[in-house]
């Protein structure tokens, strides 16, 4: 049960910014015309940022919701039809991959309440249902309160020796909790490796997670000291009038940090994760994986079956070099 304090505590951050290479192909073929995966519908006529705002929704007030976004997106969300957008949105002027495109949200919430719970969701993942998700979403939140300098890493159970993947190896459980602290990650391992992983209990890193947003902010002072920096001159303006004049001067010559490998995995010690069980969870950055997962539950596919088979035959490659 959900205090009242803690509930007043409670953000969500929604990350929209990312451009999906991995599917411009398959997409380009698809609509005629290049647009980053969260934008799209592949089934019925909802975007998958859509679906992310609506478990977003489930769990925090609408107004403590916000989505971050490229400046050049702006156009995905009135395009073919304007998209409901609840809360904030906060766009990046320049592409610095995924850690200033966490904290540059993070600097809002901070701004706001420093004290603040947060729960950071990528807009790009196929989750169901929602009402087990939102419980695993809540139980995260009321971990981070008790535990305020671990972030909780929401992970999935594996059903494969997923390669694409990146993994968790779980260490010495948490008291009381069904979470573990995380002993290591590996980031795409060769197939033997996954096998492995998975054999010896290890769980898929979702990077979706609940933390306190100092906790964050403190690892990412430990870690990425020049990028936090920028972020705390930043914090006064967020919310004020010249917001996105000043954000644009600390993103000026803002090196590329990337949140998971630059971050979370350089502070291991920091992190525990609980497991998503009874929730299904897939990242959709391959075609073939979307038209199986539709496939599966029985949903429709608003996009040609040929279209995603030789998509993924085009891209199968290097995916297998990644590995």
């Amino acid at each position: 049960m959900t205090n009242a304090n803690e509930s007043r505590k409670r953000w969500a951050v929604v990350l929209a910014g990312g451009d999906g290479q991995r599917m411009e192909t398959f997409i380009r073929r698809w609509l005629g015309q290049p647009r980053p995966k969260q934008y799209c519908a592949f089934s019925g006529d909802r975007t998958m940022l859509e679906h992310t705002l609506d478990r977003a929704r489930a769990v925090v007030p609408a107004s403590r919701i916000i989505t971050v976004i490229n400046t050049d997106h702006r156009r995905f969300l009135e395009e073919p039809r304007p998209l409901d957008i609840p809360g904030r949105i906060i766009e990046q002027p320049r592409r610095c991959d995924t850690g200033p495109g966490v904290y540059l949200p993070l600097a809002h919430v901070m701004a706001q309440d420093p004290e603040a719970l947060v729960a950071i969701m990528p807009s790009d993942h196929f989750i169901r249902p929602r009402d087990a998700f939102s419980s695993m979403v809540n139980e995260a939140y009321h971990m981070a309160s008790e535990q305020p300098e671990h972030v909780i890493l929401l992970s999935a159970r594996p059903d494969s020796a997923e390669s694409d993947y990146g993994w968790i190896s779980p260490g010495n459980a948490l008291a009381g909790r069904a979470a573990t602290l995380v002993e290591r990650f590996k980031e795409k391992p060769a197939p033997a490796e996954a096998a492995e992983l998975r054999r010896r209990g290890g769980l898929w890193n979702t990077m979706i997670m609940v933390a306190r947003v100092a906790a964050l902010w403190d690892i990412a002072r430990r870690t990425q000291p020049a990028m936090i920096a920028r972020f705390d001159a930043l914090r006064p303006a967020m919310g004020r009038k010249g917001q996105a004049e000043a954000v644009a001067r600390a993103y000026q010559d803002m090196e590329s940090v990337n949140f998971s490998r630059d971050i979370v995995e350089a502070a291991p010690e920091r992190m525990a994760a609980l497991p998503m069980d009874g929730v299904e969870w897939s990242d959709w950055g391959r075609p073939q994986r979307i038209a199986q997962t539709l496939d599966r539950i029985g949903k429709s596919r608003s996009f040609p079956a040929e279209i995603a088979d030789e998509s993924d035959r085009r891209v199968a490659p290097c995916f297998a070099a990644a590995a």
